[in-house]
């Protein structure tokens, strides 16, 4: 798929860009909280709620479809890297084999071609899980002046699916990043991973956004879903 290829393209400047992605994946961290020794980790990227759960690890597995983002991801003896995607029904058969006792995804399952499949797969692992997935109220403004549609669901979609297959505390974060000026902000698009590499700018729809955008910033939505309580942390 083309976000595929985007995602291993761009790897390297993913840490420059990924400051949204950061901050989602510690809001995630704090909601879980501490407790949890083995973390599966769907769409782990470079590493961000590696880095933000800051508790006691005793195995980490992190699963990515791209081997150059995994290359980003900390190493460690407690650390397994998986190639894997969040759409393929043989991972889950993978890590129905594996002892873990939380299941993790932070901004990755918006990408998904159906996210109700996955998440039924994810929800018949039967663990307690922690997911943020961003919206089509990111970039709305943005996406409002171009012309177009955005390619990910919206909030309430997104929360519709969640609660289909969790019984999960449910919220919705939003968060705003400011420019200087518009090219920096394009920029920030192509490389960052939020947008994922699909619907691809026209000429005439990025020349709108650099002539008519109207704010110093971008828009980020991300319904944040958290299914555990304290019997469920490993003892």
């Amino acid at each position: 798929m083309q976000h595929h290829r985007e995602f291993g393209r761009f790897a390297e400047d993913y840490g420059r860009y990924s400051l949204i992605q950061e901050r989602v994946a510690k809001a995630l961290a704090v909601k879980v909280g501490g407790g949890f020794r083995r973390i599966v980790d769907i769409g782990c990227g470079s590493g961000g709620f590696f880095r933000a759960y800051e508790h006691p690890l005793t195995y980490y597995c992190a699963v990515d479809f791209s081997e150059t983002m995994l290359d980003l991801h900390p190493d460690g003896e407690r650390v397994e890297k998986i190639v894997g995607d969040f759409d393929d029904p043989a991972l889950y058969r993978r890590l129905s084999g594996i002892d873990f006792d939380l299941l993790v995804s932070s901004s990755a399952l918006q990408w998904s071609r159906d996210l109700d499949l996955a998440l039924g797969r994810i929800a018949a692992l039967n663990r307690p899980v922690a997911l943020a997935i961003f919206t089509s109220g990111t970039f709305a403004s943005l996406h409002e002046t171009a012309g177009t549609g955005s390619p990910i669901r919206s909030e309430e979609e997104t929360i519709d699916a969640v609660k289909r297959h969790f019984d999960a505390a449910v919220d919705t974060l939003r968060y705003r990043l400011y420019f200087k000026e518009r090219l920096s902000m394009l920029r920030y698009i192509k490389r960052s991973g939020v947008s994922g590499g699909r619907q691809r700018l026209t000429y005439s729809e990025t020349k709108k956004i650099v002539e008519s955008y109207p704010l110093p910033y971008l828009e980020f939505e991300v319904v944040r879903a958290v299914s555990v309580n304290q019997s469920q942390k490993s003892p």
